[in-house]
């Protein structure tokens, strides 16, 4: 089954299965298992060679057996499932062992605090025993892959926990010395525990490669904002993506596949059955709620991978499966409009700005960042998150986030972009010089002066066009975070009024339950916009990723209308309705198509942290204006291709939406 393409309806099949499980695979059965595959339209599944656990699940003579089993578990797995064509890749965990960890203890990570990272003593806290890849437990792994493409006709390789982790242990300490990293600088600390990191996908992936070419290859742990630096030793992308499980959310995917999808490389999304984290057995979704979440990937340009976890005795659970099938019939049937289809965008958001959060595996972007994609689906603007190294003349409009430093490089690609023609907008103190009031972008249209005095300040939208919006040119709204006063520049045109509160609140001045009113106005605008440039006093996008406030989304909107004339695409819906474009050239069977995926979002209301889309409802009266060279030849939904009422005026195509429950794919060909 080598030289596989990548697949659109996969499985990621957890097997983290304790010692203290003594029936592991008594009731495998390889032609019942491939059968259930087939039949939830599977096409494509991650396969166990080695768990968390530490344990193996053929018979190893590298690793160790786990001690439940008495069969060879892979092996059936495999033969069975290539007998059926459904390829495998084949899952090692690599960072977390307990077994390993166990036996031996020279290989663990220590932390900064001098604990050993790993589960909390005496406790059953979630966590993992951890090990470091530049010990000789980097021996293990490498000869565990040799013995199984020995053993197994291989896939590929989709090798877990895969993050870059500081070593504080004294074998790790003596490393940093050796390199000279001082042991107190964090920052070099991180930067050496990245280089081990490359070191290491370096060496598997050449051995992978020596051992079977046409192997796929993917890293997890790696999806981060700096992807770039590890894109040569894979062969594709996973977002890893679990949005109820507390920790991603229903935006993680959105924003961090449009930048994964940047680099030419294939891009998978995975979300999970389960109610909310990996291991949630008994814990299922509803049929609209699985659905949507595989439409957000496809939307976004990945195939699509769901979570499962495999029962100790070895037998896929029929309910999962029929859940499973109801969502892969639907993206099967669609699989004509998404293979070689690409999805398209006019505005780029630059990866970079200041973080203020980071969690281990789990890419975070700078908060202006998140905002701004966030802003951008809800208005429908195609969009793509891009690292500075990223080649820009293909946009219509780039974002610099809040507090980004700009150095010679990323200044010259920035000014080449508008002189090109491109808008820009940047934030707050993004691309100020050292002087503290010079901005080092050529077409900056302000001078610095200083940040705001209060927190919040105020935002009074005067001289605004905000039509079609509810935002009051007499009303003063609440800009939570840190504003900024600056002066606009000669030929520059100033938007608003920015407005200070009477004071801070603290322990001496404070008024009523939270901030005090405004006072008085600090004589600066909001935004100043020159040519293609807006600058933004109010760090809206921040604002928005942090309070969600509907004015600032209104004031954006509205400041963009210049920006960005004449749109891929405009929305004639709610903002938790997402509108993704894609095109699909043409082939001898169709002609070049534009494709417009509708996913319509209805959260409910919770308790909980993260709303959830178990429920949907017929919503009527969607629709889309679709920018077009020509009226088209056909307008029909895929895939049953039923005509869809529409119209074409001025280079834009109108389409009616009959009633959808949760996802409708537009196509307009010709």
């Amino acid at each position: 089954m080598n030289a596989q393409p990548l697949r659109y309806r996969q499985i990621h099949l957890d097997f983290h299965t304790s010692p203290a499980c003594t029936d592991v695979g008594v009731d495998f059965d390889a032609d019942r298992f491939a059968r259930t595959l087939q039949e939830a339209r599977v096409n494509a599944i991650n396969i166990f060679a080695k768990c968390h656990h530490g344990y193996s699940y053929y018979p190893t003579k590298v690793g160790t057996v786990h001690p439940g089993l008495q069969i060879d578990l892979l092996g059936g797995q495999i033969e069975a499932l290539h007998r059926a064509g459904i390829v495998c890749p084949i899952y090692v965990t690599i960072l977390w062992d307990e077994l390993a960890g166990e036996l031996h203890p020279e290989w663990l990570i220590v932390n900064k605090d001098g604990t050993v990272a790993s589960r909390p003593p005496l406790s059953n806290a979630w966590g993992w025993t951890t090990l470091d890849v530049s010990t000789t437990y980097a021996d293990y792994v490498m000869d565990q892959v040799t013995e199984l493409t020995q053993l197994y006709e291989v896939d590929g390789f989709w090798f877990d926990i895969c993050f870059p982790r500081p070593n504080y242990s004294p074998w790790g300490q003596a490393q940093m010395r050796a390199a000279g990293v001082p042991l107190d600088d964090d920052e070099a600390v991180w930067a050496f525990a990245r280089r081990k990191q490359e070191r290491f996908f370096d060496q598997l992936t050449r051995h992978v490669k020596r051992l079977t070419p046409e192997a796929t290859i993917f890293y997890n742990g790696t999806i981060s904002r700096d992807m770039r630096r590890i894109t040569a030793y894979e062969t594709h992308f996973e977002v890893e993506s679990l949005p109820t499980s507390g920790t991603w959310g229903y935006l993680h995917y959105p924003v961090m596949a449009r930048q994964a999808r940047t680099y030419g490389k294939p891009i998978i999304g995975m979300t999970g059955r389960f109610h909310n984290f990996w291991g949630d057995f008994g814990g299922l979704k509803t049929a609209d709620q699985l659905l949507y979440e595989c439409a957000t990937v496809v939307a976004a340009g990945g195939r699509v991978c769901i979570g499962d976890q495999l029962h100790p005795r070895g037998v896929l659970d029929p309910a999962v499966y029929r859940l499973i099938g109801s969502a892969y019939a639907k993206i099967e049937a669609l699989e004509p409009w998404l293979v070689d289809a690409t999805p398209t965008a006019e505005a780029a958001v630059l990866a970079i700005g200041p973080l203020e959060e980071e969690l281990d595996g789990i890419g975070t972007q700078s908060p202006d960042a998140e905002g701004a994609i966030q802003l951008f689906i809800e208005l429908g603007i195609q969009c793509d998150l891009v690292d500075a190294e990223a080649d820009l003349s293909g946009y219509r409009l780039v974002v610099l986030p809040n507090g980004t430093k700009v150095d010679d490089a990323l200044k010259t690609k920035l000014d080449g972009f508008v002189a090109a023609g491109g808008a820009l907008i940047f934030s707050g103190t993004a691309a100020l010089a050292d002087d503290g009031h010079t901005f080092v972008l050529a077409d900056a249209p302000v001078h610095y002066v200083e940040p705001a005095p209060t927190t919040p300040s105020y935002l009074r939208p005067s001289g605004i066009d905000a039509a079609g919006s509810e935002l009051a040119a007499d009303y003063d709204y609440a800009f939570y975070g840190q504003a900024h006063v600056v002066t606009p520049l000669d030929g520059a045109k100033a938007y608003g009024d920015l407005r200070r509160a009477y004071f801070n609140r603290t322990w001496e001045t404070f008024m009523g339950h939270q901030h005090a009113p405004v006072e008085r106005s600090l004589e600066a605008p909001i935004a100043v916009r020159k040519g293609k440039v807006l600058y933004l006093a109010a760090p809206l996008f921040t604002g928005y990723k942090k309070w969600d406030y509907w004015a600032y989304r209104a004031l954006l909107d509205s400041l963009l209308v210049d920006l960005l004339p004449q749109r891929l695409l405009y929305p004639q819906g709610s903002g938790w309705v997402e509108y993704t474009l894609h095109t699909q050239p043409a082939t001898a069977a169709h002609a070049a198509r534009q494709i417009v995926h509708v996913i319509a979002y209805q959260p409910r209301r919770s308790l909980q942290p993260i709303a959830h889309v178990d429920q949907a409802w017929a919503v009527a009266g969607l629709g889309v204006k679709v920018r077009c060279e020509q009226e088209p030849a056909r307008v029909y939904l895929a895939p049953d291709a039923s005509e869809v009422a529409h119209s074409y005026e001025n280079g834009y195509l109108t389409v009616q939406l009959p009633p959808l429950d949760v996802y409708a794919v537009v196509v307009v060909e010709g």
